[in-house]
């Protein structure tokens, strides 16, 4: 299975490169993870709506055309461990590869809302971009351990 993490961000700091790294490694091989970093509107002239078109236009160019597209906002319906594992197996049992999308500062478009074939929150909590993307590998992780009986998710 292909999985793409498609996010607004800055350049990534070490310690950001250090963590996705830790995860990629031990997530297994039938995981083929890549990053798509789509940099943030920066536009002081710009308002919020038309920041998150640009940075909408951004993500949208990244998007695989055969994937199943997730975004990630905290409108969208909430997700446990156990269920976001259950989510990837069925998509693997089906051969289809998923493109995970993490909005900016701003969130997303009404536009990409819309059109994502699943919108999931991973809490009532609200985290960091930059942070996000690695709770999202740990979780690709502790899902592949869900279905190894792995004793690393209890």
């Amino acid at each position: 299975m292909k999985c793409k993490i498609i996010s607004i961000s800055h350049k990534l700091s070490d310690w950001e490169k250090q963590a996705l790294q830790f995860y990629s490694k031990q997530i297994p091989l039938n995981f083929n993870i890549s990053f798509a970093e789509v940099k943030p509107s920066a536009s002081k002239n710009l308002d919020t709506e038309s920041i998150l078109e640009t940075e909408r236009l951004a993500i949208v160019k990244q998007i695989d055309t055969d994937s199943h597209v997730i975004l990630w906002d905290r409108t969208g319906k909430k997700i446990n461990s156990r269920g976001f594992a259950a989510l990837l197996q069925d998509k693997i049992d089906h051969g289809v590869n998923i493109n995970f999308i993490i909005g900016g500062a701003h969130g997303v478009s009404q536009k990409l809302l819309t059109t994502s074939q699943l919108i999931l929150s991973a809490s009532e909590l609200t985290f960091p971009h930059r942070l996000f993307k690695i709770f999202l590998m740990e979780q690709i992780y502790r899902a592949s351990t869900i279905h190894r009986n792995h004793p690393y998710h209890k």
